[in-house]
Parts: structure tokens; sequence; C-alpha cells
């Protein structure tokens, strides 16, 4: 019975905040009163948060003596992160692209992945050949 009582109080409790900013319907406010009727603790809650709300509502506005922003820092370090995560998967959908479509033709797959490693050997170690020539793959000693 108390966990009840205290899930009535729980609600009762949140019309009371709404129904101080006008945003009750007539039925929750009927809810409410009826509980407030029968309950001393929420009854009390109801008195103390509209006196709060009436000093504060009362208050005269106060201005910020300036307008704080916070200053904006240069972070060069996120920027290169960012622009190598993008490089990073610019990479991975180039590699995932071909990948998909060496599994679309399994005939040429073993050719192509082969072609593929060595071209990309032989740049790095020989230098750079004309686009569309087909490299030799090294000779092992």
């Amino acid at each position: 019975m108390g966990a009840v009582l205290a899930m009535e109080c729980e609600r009762a409790r949140s019309r009371v905040s709404l129904g101080l900013d006008g945003e009750l319907s007539q039925v929750e406010q009927a809810l409410l009163r009826a509980h407030i009727g029968r309950c001393a603790s929420c009854a009390g809650f109801e008195r103390n948060l509209a006196a709060l709300t009436l000093e504060i509502r009362r208050a005269p506005l106060q201005r910020p003596a300036r307008a704080a922003l916070p200053d904006r820092r240069r972070s060069t370090g996120r920027r290169v992160l960012q622009v190598g995560a993008a490089a990073a998967a610019v990479a991975i959908a180039a590699a995932l692209g071909s990948l998909a479509g060496s599994l679309t033709s399994p005939s040429h797959a073993t050719e192509r992945t082969a072609n593929a490693v060595v071209r990309v050997a032989s740049l790095s170690t020989v230098g750079i050949a004309r686009p569309g020539t087909r490299l030799q793959p090294p000779v092992a000693l």
C-alpha cells in the first residue's frame, strides 16, 4: 500500500508544479485537489512550492555584468585527427568496395588480388608506374 501511495504522491507533486505554470486540465486539477485534500504531506509541498514560485517571479530581473561567452579555442590536433579519420574511412571504403567486387567474380578474384598486391609493393619499392601497366611479381631469391 505504501508504494501505491508514494506513486500517487509523486503524480500529485508533478501536477502541483504543472498547475503553478497553468498547464493542468480541469480533470487534472480535480485529481490534484482531491489528493491534496487527503494528503497533508502533498498539501505542505504545494504551499512551499507556491511560495517559492511567487518569490522567484516577484524578484527583479538582473542583467549579467558582461555577456560571457567562452573563448574559442583553436585545436589543430582535433582537425588533424578528423582529417586522419576521414582518410581512414575512405581507405576502408575502397578496400571493402574492392573486396565486394572480387567476391562477385570468383574466377578472377585471385588474379586481381595478386596484381593489386604486386602493384602496391612495386610502387612503394621501385617507384611509380604508369597507370594500366601490368607489373610482374618480384622474383624470390
